[in-house]
């Protein structure tokens, strides 16, 4: 954490570079599309830059979003491992090869939830849960079992922040790459929408479910910028797309993507280089 952010001073977001903390004078918009929606947004930024080697991105219903690339060999682990947890290994090794040690960020707003809903239904109709569908239900679940085929013990993250969650995800992965620049950072964020049961919070039930993959290494061909802004009141609303829809759009188009959320705005800049796998 850098050492001028006071995090008593709440409701507002620190100031971060790859390097040096650095104050972003944001009454100075550029004269783009994007700086004229940037100018909008009101407080301070969060800036930072990612070195990417490679990434991958699966979508659930493509041919390639399947175990046979996942490095899951146990086939009883493989029958056992759910939608959601195959597009997020399918995506990690799409990030590969994978360095022989690795720390992993693992994201996912909702998690397990298709998973966790089936186990709350069986206890409301007196069942006990399965103590396999329980112990793969948790937000680790899927890089430890990632960490169990590859026989790595490097340190795994899990993040959760509601509509912001990848956001913080990539500041978790750029704080580790900053405290370790040597040491590489996988980050896998994997969205599954919620069931239709859980009425008006639902809000991406017409979504797919998805995961991408960010390898984070000194030996990058690419850059990610990443900006955080705090919304004016004006703005303060959510959009429909998720989080990970807006970067992948960065990712493939090149340049900025704008995803505006209830509690922060996130900005992606996407300087193509990186090799990738998209599905």
């Amino acid at each position: 954490m850098p050492e001028k952010y006071d995090a008593r001073i709440t409701g507002r977001a620190p100031q971060w570079t790859s390097g040096e903390v650095a104050i972003v004078d944001s009454s100075q918009p550029s004269a783009t599309a994007e700086g004229t929606a940037a100018a909008a947004l009101a407080g301070p930024v969060a800036n930072w830059v990612l070195p990417v080697r490679r990434w991958a991105y699966r979508q659930a219903g493509t041919t390639s979003a399947t175990l046979s690339d996942a490095g899951i060999t146990d086939p009883m682990l493989r029958r056992r491992l759910s939608p959601l947890a195959r597009l997020a290994l399918s995506a990690a090794v799409g990030c590969g090869p994978l360095p022989p040690a690795c720390r992993v960020v693992y994201a996912s707003q909702h998690g397990e939830i298709q998973r966790t809903t089936q186990m709350l239904e069986a206890l409301a109709r007196g069942e006990p849960p399965s103590p396999t569908a329980f112990s793969l239900s948790v937000l680790n679940a899927t890089p430890s079992v990632l960490s169990i085929a590859r026989n790595d013990r490097s340190a795994i993250n899990a993040v959760s922040a509601g509509d912001d969650t990848l956001g913080y995800a990539l500041l978790d992965a750029w704080s580790q790459h900053r405290e370790s620049p040597d040491a590489p950072v996988l980050l896998i964020h994997a969205f599954e929408p919620p069931p239709a049961c859980y009425g008006p919070t639902a809000r991406h039930i017409e979504d797919v479910g998805s995961a991408l993959a960010i390898l984070v290494d000194n030996e990058a061909s690419g850059q990610l910028t990443c900006t955080m802004h705090l919304p004016s009141g004006a703005s303060a609303y959510a959009e429909s797309r998720t989080q990970s829809d807006s970067l992948v759009t960065s990712l493939l188009g090149g340049g900025p993507n704008l995803w505006r959320g209830e509690r922060h705005h996130w900005r992606w800049e996407w300087h193509e280089d990186a090799q990738h796998e998209h599905v």
